[in-house]
């Protein structure tokens, strides 16, 4: 039987650091709503925030696909971000207020890693094959 990711027990497991990783990016994005327009400290805050997102959304492809084959597991962990990030750039393009895009993005991430992180360990662990 192969080595499973569900049973590592690292410091870097993906279950632990990708609810973590969106927690702190969602509320940075929500923080940053609050923030004065233009100024250096929203940029720096939301940039932050992007990088910790799409850690979480990385960390979140990797837990998608139940399998040892790595190719598999890093091309879904690389296509989440990349089409969360897509649909999102046409969303905040489309809207008039993109602050408040960035914001309400920041706070359903913010929200379901919270959930996330809450019920972690929680449940039956499932076999793979």
């Amino acid at each position: 039987m192969g080595r499973h990711v569900e049973a590592s027990g690292t410091a870097l497991d993906p279950r632990r650091t990708a609810p973590i990783a969106g927690l702190t990016g969602g509320i940075s994005w929500v923080f940053a709503f609050f923030l004065p327009d233009g100024g250096a400290l929203e940029t720096t805050v939301l940039w932050a925030g992007a990088i910790l997102l799409t850690v979480a959304l990385f960390g979140l492809g990797l837990l998608l696909v139940r399998s040892d084959v790595l190719a598999l597991r890093v091309f879904v962990a690389l296509a989440l971000p990349t089409l969360v990030w897509g649909v999102f750039g046409v969303v905040h393009g489309s809207l008039s207020d993109p602050e408040l895009v960035d914001a309400v993005f920041g706070a359903v991430v913010g929200l379901v890693s919270g959930v996330r992180l809450g019920h972690h360990g929680r449940g039956v662990p499932r076999a793979t094959l």
